[in-house]
């Protein structure tokens, strides 16, 4: 247990200590709540680096080797920027206490929940720390698992265990302490103190109140660090656009990045969100911040490690899951970077609408060309929503609250929320001929299980929505992008 909890611990300090370089806009309280999940994606990007470079993972110097970025970062920054001051120190503390306080509570309630899945991505983690790790795992495995659970799971090594039950634990706890700070942070100043703490509370006792999100944060699978890493990367794209806190680009960078490595969907996920940002107001800074991380990482993964290890990896074709996610992330990572001339801001703003149309369109082909899919998807997916799926009335609230809140809200700079939302469900429905198979009925359907990736965003959107709508004492004109 002390080397789980040590584990933990190491997670922390390492994403503490990188985000000392994005203090100036990223407060103490909100940089507790990321360390963990910026922690991860920093062991995960270095074990990435030494699986395709090296050949091989061994987790005891990739976690080390984070650790160290993580605190050579610090360094250089104390050292140019002054000391830490005594806030930032109680913060890292109850960051570094809230993770050692999870790690042994894992352990000890024996919360674990496993799958026929599950032991996929626990067979994948004892591949990779073999001579040929890539070569060694599945190589269908590598396309549809992908490495970024199997090689946080490689750490189970130093504990002589086949998993870390911390780990979904430590994402689900880190996720809801940044979900409730998101929500108290966008309130500020909206609302009356009563009417404020009854926002935050219901919000935040309805996540929190989810059946399948507290289920996926002791299931050994990837829908929890998607949820996180999508919740900050579409939080911290907003905070650092429209309200000019642009190291927040940082984190979110990094989020987006990384969920490369977990989920094969995770390329047209990317897409989405930079289209987004391609379309916005966004600085060049922000823009190098969102895109330079996702074209590091997609090219090592997809350009170097899938294209010579995974089945039909080097298959060259818009259809081909390796060259076709290759394609979409330079397209999005040449769009964003682009659309930031001045020159191009006549056309670019209106990118992410043209995004969502055309993945419309791709969808009304789908279902033109194959209607018995979207039928037997849709029958399924209502039947999960409402009893098969065990989110109980979860999506159901969300999904009535969402339909008012997309026309009545009056975000500042909102397309940053309702483009990746409506995205995220325009993609939810097209995945089913991506992958050439419905949705099926039952909480262990991969269509069932995804929804989990998507609900902490759209409730921190119907958050923003009840403060920023053109009924309510924030309303106003949204700023154009």
């Amino acid at each position: 247990m002390i080397t789980e909890v040590g584990i933990a611990v190491a997670l922390a300090i390492s994403g503490s200590a990188l985000l000392t370089v994005v203090r100036r806009d990223v407060t103490a309280a909100a940089r507790c709540w990321l360390s963990v999940p910026i922690g991860a994606a920093l062991y995960s990007i270095v074990a990435l680096v030494s699986l395709v470079i090296v050949g091989t993972l061994d987790p005891a110097i990739a976690l080390i080797a984070a650790l160290g970025l993580g605190l050579v970062v610090t360094a250089i920054t104390l050292l140019k920027g002054g000391g830490l001051r005594r806030e930032d120190l109680l913060w890292m503390l109850i960051g570094v206490g809230v993770a050692a306080v999870t790690a042994v509570a894992a352990r000890q309630l024996h919360l674990t929940r496993l799958t026929p899945d599950s032991l996929r991505y626990l067979l994948a983690s004892n591949h990779l720390v073999l001579t040929e790790g890539l070569r060694e795992m599945n190589a269908v495995d590598l396309v549809t698992r992908q490495i970024g659970l199997p090689a946080l799971h490689s750490m189970s090594d130093l504990v002589g265990r086949r998993y870390l039950a911390s780990l979904g634990p430590l994402f689900g706890t880190f996720g809801l302490g940044l979900f409730v700070w998101l929500a108290v942070d966008l309130t500020r100043g909206a609302l009356a103190r009563r009417n404020r703490l009854v926002l935050v509370a219901t919000a935040s006792l309805f996540l929190l109140s989810s059946n399948r999100l507290v289920y996926d944060s002791f299931y050994i699978n990837t829908h929890i660090q998607m949820a996180a890493y999508l919740l900050i990367a579409v939080a911290g794209t907003w905070l650092a656009v429209s309200r000019g806190l642009s190291l927040w680009a940082v984190p979110s960078g990094l989020a987006l990045a990384v969920t490369l490595l977990f989920r094969p969907e995770a390329p047209l996920v990317v897409a989405i969100l930079l289209v987004t940002v391609a379309a916005s107001r966004a600085t060049m800074s922000v823009r190098l911040a969102m895109t330079l991380p996702t074209l590091a990482v997609g090219a090592l993964w997809y350009g170097l490690g899938l294209w010579r290890y995974a089945a039909g990896g080097d298959e060259i074709s818009p259809t081909a899951p390796v060259f076709g996610s290759l394609v979409a992330i330079g397209l999005a990572v040449a769009l964003c970077l682009v659309s930031g001339a001045h020159r191009a801001r006549p056309w670019a703003r209106w990118l992410d609408l043209a995004g969502v149309a055309g993945l419309a369109l791709l969808l009304v082909f789908y279902i033109a060309t194959d209607p018995a899919v979207f039928g037997t998807s849709i029958e399924s997916t209502v039947r999960n929503l409402v009893r098969d799926g065990f989110w109980l009335l979860t999506w159901v609230a969300a999904i009535a609250l969402l339909l008012v809140a997309l026309v009545v809200e009056s975000i500042p700079d909102g397309r940053l929320w309702t483009i990746p939302v409506i995205g995220f469900a325009l993609l939810y429905w097209a995945l089913p001929y991506i992958r050439e198979g419905a949705w099926r009925v039952g909480a262990g359907d991969s269509g069932n299980r995804i929804l989990a990736h998507y609900l902490a965003v759209t409730v921190v959107f119907l958050v923003l929505a009840a403060v920023h709508n053109r009924g309510g004492a924030s309303g106003g004109q949204t700023e154009t992008m």
